[in-house]
Formats: structure tokens, C-alpha cells, sequence
């Protein structure tokens, strides 16, 4: 018996417009604090008539309620939700949607969080499944353990979207200090994925934290050839705190860890230096010595001092400064 969906028709519109999925919306599942002073979220969905077997308020529970291949959506109200280990959202057509509004890019905690702040869990999501889409969310994973290495993970699926999304990994003493920490992580283990990955206005990072001495904001690596690759990073703020020179923004760990083309449009490259007494060595710590190329639209950066200068030159940007050091901020004088 197929259940009847008791959705008022202009959610479904708003889910269309959000996601561009058109008529192709699937089952809506809601994740909802379980704190007493939250609960009127719960009876405002119960007026809208959903049913409680529909409502959740632990963020594992509500994504094994999502059935993939059918754009299944989770909408997250306001609030943190904690999670004490990895996810693996490994169902394809899968979508979340955080129910805050447009995210500001100030401190964590004010949207719709997915928090960590137990050791040794490795990400907070492990996209594994294809086609997904995260919006309006914000992942946190700070526990002070060498083991807790980034927010978001992309793996196994491909074609994953987010949008006004905020990921943050790196905000605890000991995390900040080992080289393979970072907020967001493309790692291969299966030739050919991830790839087609794109972020739109999102904040990567975060410069509120914790001084970092060791490990990038966007980690590639990996043990396969030929990805990722089609990586598309626009009107993105990616932005930490590090005082450690060699510390870039984003690492190509090795060989093949990334392939054909990662693009930076409309972007900013933001280090936090206490009192800006010096600028780092290079946003790009390019140990990638195979076919990728990155290509920087449109895009600046301050708090490095160039934006490759290890000798692996595939960085190529459109600003009019020539050099390594194109697309640095200047102070006007």
C-alpha cells in the first residue's frame, strides 16, 4: 500500500525552487530538536498535519529514514544536533535542507548544526551516495583527537551539490595539528569518484577556532588514479587560522589525487594572522604532479604570499597581475 503523502502543495514548491528537482520530489522527513523549549516545531509540522513517525530528532535515525533513487529530502529545523560518530550518507538522490534561512557567515551554532565533539570520528558525513544535494546546513567536528579529520568527506558518490552551506573540521588542539586534518576532504579510493562536486556560496574553514599549525582547509588525497576531478568551488569564502608558514589552504596530497580541472570562481582566500604580522607561503601546496589544473576566476586571496610557489606551476588565473603572485589583496595607500 503506497502511503499518502499529506504535503501542502507549497512546500513542494519550495523544495522544487531549492533543489531544481522539479516533480521528481520524494518522501519529506524531519529532523527536529528534542529540547522542550523547541517543540513547537513539532507541533507546528503535527497542525501541518505530518505524522510523528515522520519526525526525528537524531540526525542517524532521520537519514536511515530517507530510501535513495528517489530524492528523498530531510529538512532540519533550527538547532545542534550531536552525533558521536561518522555518517555514511550513502544513498543516492538523498537531499538535505536546513530550514534557517540564508547562513551569515559568523560562528557556528546560530542554523542548522550537525555537530562532533566526540574523538576519533573521522568526518561528520561521508557522502557516498550520488546526486545528492546539502543546503543551508552547517557541519562542526571539533573534538580534540587526531582521529577527527574534517566535517564533510565526498568518497564514493558523484554529482554532489551545496549550497549556503557552512563545513568546518579543524577547531580543537590536537586536530589542528595533524597534517590531514581539514574542513572539507576529497578522497578516492575508487577510480573515477568523487567528481562533479559543486559549492555555491559556502564558507569553508573558519578563522574563529582554533590556531591550526599543521593541515589545509580542503584536503585532496587518495590511493586511486584519475580523480577527483570537475570540482567547482563558486562565490565560496574558504578561511582559517594558521600563524605555521607552510601551511596552505588547500593540499594535493599526491599523484592522481585530483585530475582534469578544480575551479575557484568568485572566491576568497581568507588566512587569519594575529595583528597581520605575515602572510603564509602558498594557498596551493601542489604535490599533484599529474594532469590537474586549477583555475582561479575571479578570485583573490590575503594572508599567503603567493599562490604556488613549490615549482608544480598548474594554477592558472585570470587576474591581470602576472606571477605567483597574482590575485593577492594589496593595502591601498
Amino acid at each position: 500500500m503506497i502511503k499518502k503523502r499529506n504535503l501542502d502543495p507549497s512546500l513542494i514548491q519550495w523544495i522544487m525552487t531549492t533543489t531544481g528537482l522539479g516533480p521528481g520530489v520524494g518522501e519529506i522527513r524531519y529532523l527536529v530538536p528534542a529540547s522542550s523549549s523547541t517543540s513547537q516545531y513539532r507541533t507546528q509540522l503535527q497542525s501541518m498535519g505530518v505524522e510523528d513517525e515522520d519526525m526525528y530528532d537524531d540526525f542517524v535515525k532521520a537519514e536511515n529514514a530517507l530510501t535513495g533513487y528517489r530524492n528523498d529530502s530531510l529538512l532540519v529545523f533550527p538547532g545542534t544536533y550531536t552525533v558521536t560518530a561518522s555518517t555514511a550518507w550513502d544513498k543516492p538522490n538523498t537531499h538535505i535542507i536546513g530550514l534557517g534561512g540564508p547562513l551569515s557567515q559568523g560562528a557556528m551554532g546560530t542554523s542548522a548544526l550537525i555537530n562532533c565533539e566526540t574523538t576519533a570520528v573521522a568526518s561528520v558525513v561521508d557522502v557516498q551516495g550520488s546526486n545528492c544535494q546539502f543546503h543551508n546546513i552547517q557541519m562542526r567536528n571539533v573534538a580534540a583527537n587526531a582521529g577527527n579529520l574534517c566535517a564533510l568527506k565526498l568518497s564514493l558518490g558523484v554529482n554532489f551539490y551545496s549550497k549556503n552551506s557552512h563545513y568546518n573540521g579543524q577547531g580543537a588542539a590536537t586536530q589542528v595539528a595533524t597534517a590531514g586534518a581539514c574542513a572539507v576532504w576529497l578522497y578516492t579510493a575508487t577510480a573515477g569518484k568523487p567528481w562533479g562536486a559543486r559549492f555555491d556560496d559556502c564558507k569553508i574553514g573558519d578563522a574563529g577556532e582554533v590556531v591550526r599549525t599543521a593541515g589545509p582547509i580542503i584536503y585532496f588525497s587518495g590511493t586511486a588514479a584519475g580523480t577527483a576531478k570537475y570540482i567547482d568551488f563558486r562565490d565560496c569564502v574558504i578561511e582559517g587560522w594558521s600563524q605555521t608558514a607552510a601551511n596552505p589552504a588547500v593540499h594535493f596530497a599526491a599523484n592522481y589525487c585530483a585530475d582534469r580541472w578544480i575551479r575557484f570562481k568568485n572566491s576568497l582566500f581568507f588566512n587569519y594572522y594575529v595583528n597581520n604580522v605575515a602572510n603564509l607561503t602558498q594557498v596551493f601546496d601542489n604535490d599533484c604532479g599529474t594532469t590537474l589544473k586549477v583555475i582561479l576566476q575571479n578570485s583573490s586571496q590575503t594572508g599567503w604570499a603567493a599562490w604556488n610557489s613549490d615549482g608544480l606551476q598548474y594554477i592558472y588565473t585570470d587576474v591581470a597581475a602576472a606571477g605567483a603572485t597574482g590575485g593577492l589583496m594589496t593595502a591601498t595607500t
